[in-house]
């Protein structure tokens, strides 16, 4: 997602599968289908041909990274008795409502909901790009 909105950023109008797997050291076979994930979950458009490629379906500043991991890896939650989309009983706890550990997931869950979702793949992007200090200075 990061290099489409570099693309996109750039000037280009997209870029092939194999393209951003070689810009990521990535797999292309597993690209691709990461690719058809977020294509299926309205997060990128394909056009095929010559002149075709991926590119975002919206704006870098209006994509969360919060709805990119949702879509590939599923629910932000620690734990699934945590989780809001996909909630379970853990395996480990005989009754959520005794469970000591439960409130510390939500609250992990809430920390992690709340920084992933407030931060764009547009932001990331203007980190990515800004110039950064020498870790030692001598």
């Amino acid at each position: 997602m990061l290099e489409l909105a570099k693309a996109e950023h750039l000037g280009e109008t997209g870029i092939s599968g194999v393209e951003i797997a070689r810009r990521c050291k990535a797999s292309a076979k597993f690209l691709e289908q990461v690719l058809t994930q977020l294509r299926v979950g309205g997060l990128i458009l394909s056009t095929r041909g010559r002149i075709g490629g991926y590119r975002l379906a919206r704006d870098a500043d209006d994509i969360m990274v919060g709805e990119i991991h949702r879509l590939i890896d599923g629910p932000l939650a620690p734990a699934p008795c945590a989780s809001v989309t996909q909630h379970r009983t853990c395996d480990w706890c005989e009754s959520e409502a005794t469970c000591e550990l439960k409130p510390v997931w939500m609250r992990v869950r809430d920390a992690i909901a709340d920084v992933m979702d407030s931060t764009s793949l547009g932001d990331l992007m203007r980190q990515t790009a800004a110039p950064r200090a020498p870790k030692y200075a001598i």
